[in-house]
C-alpha cells in the first residue's frame, strides 16, 4: 500500500531487516558566502561589545520601515549598530539619499570608510554579506517587508549564526521559513514597530543565541546523508 511507511514495504518486498535503517531527512543544505578573515579580525575590534543587527537583501521601497525602526531602538539601546546591505549596486545611491535624511550618523563601506564608534548605520552592499553575518548575531532578511515581496532563502543567515527576522513576504521559501519558526530560530515582524520591538529584545546576547542554536540545528538537520 502507498500509504504504509517506506520500511514496511522494503520489509514486504523481501528486505532483511538487518538490512535497513532510517536516516534523517535529506534536507536543503547552506553553502555560506565566503569572507576575509582579516577582514572579520578588523570590523570586530571595531564593534567591540556594541549591539548589531544586519539589514540584508534591503530594497529602496524598505528603507523607511528598517531606518525609522533602527531609530526607534537607538532610544532605548544607544550604541546600537546596523549593518545596512542594499542587495543591488543600482541601489546604493537611493539608500545614501535616505541616510542623509535620516539625521543618522553613517560609514559608508561602499565609499571606502571606516567604521568608527560613533557610527549608527553602515552602508554596505550584499556582496559582503558573508562577513556581515558572521559579525551580526541578529539579521533583518529584508526583501520580505512586503507581502508581495519574493524573499531570499534564510539558510545562509541560519548557518553562520544569525538569529532571523523576516516579513511576511518570503515568497518561494515558505518552507525553509517555516521549519525555523517552528524550532525557534526566526520570527515574523510586521511594520516599523513591531521591527523595533524584536530589534530591542533579541539584542540580549542570550535571546540572540537561543535562536541561532536552534537554527544552526535545522541547518545540520540531514547533513549526515547530504
Amino acid at each position: 500500500s502507498p500509504s504504509e511507511p517506506v520500511l514496511v514495504q522494503l520489509r514486504r518486498a523481501g528486505v532483511a531487516a538487518d538490512k535497513l535503517g532510517q536516516v534523517s531527512p535529506l534536507r536543503i543544505s547552506a553553502s555560506p558566502p565566503s569572507y576575509h578573515e582579516d577582514e572579520l579580525s578588523r570590523v570586530q575590534n571595531s564593534v567591540g561589545s556594541r549591539q548589531v543587527w544586519l539589514a540584508a537583501h534591503a530594497s529602496p521601497s524598505e528603507l523607511d520601515v528598517i531606518l525609522a525602526a533602527h531609530r526607534s531602538a537607538l532610544r532605548l539601546l544607544h550604541r546600537l549598530l546596523l549593518v545596512l546591505s542594499v542587495e543591488q549596486y543600482s541601489d546604493l545611491e537611493a539608500a545614501r539619499e535616505a541616510l542623509r535624511d535620516s539625521g543618522l550618523r553613517v560609514t559608508d563601506w561602499e565609499a571606502g570608510e571606516d567604521l568608527d564608534e560613533n557610527t549608527q548605520v553602515l552602508l554596505t552592499c550584499d556582496e559582503d554579506l558573508g562577513l556581515w553575518y558572521r559579525v551580526a548575531p541578529l539579521s533583518l532578511l529584508a526583501g520580505t517587508l512586503d507581502e508581495t515581496g519574493r524573499g531570499h532563502n534564510p539558510m545562509d543567515a541560519a548557518a553562520l549564526g544569525s538569529a532571523i527576522l523576516h516579513g511576511p513576504g518570503v515568497g518561494a521559501h515558505t518552507a525553509l521559513y517555516t521549519r525555523l519558526s517552528d524550532a525557534g530560530a526566526a520570527q515574523m515582524v510586521q511594520g516599523k514597530d513591531d521591527l523595533a520591538v524584536k530589534v530591542i529584545q533579541l539584542s540580549a546576547p542570550d535571546k540572540a543565541a537561543e535562536m541561532a542554536v536552534a537554527g544552526w540545528q535545522v541547518v545540520t538537520e540531514g547533513a549526515e546523508l547530504t
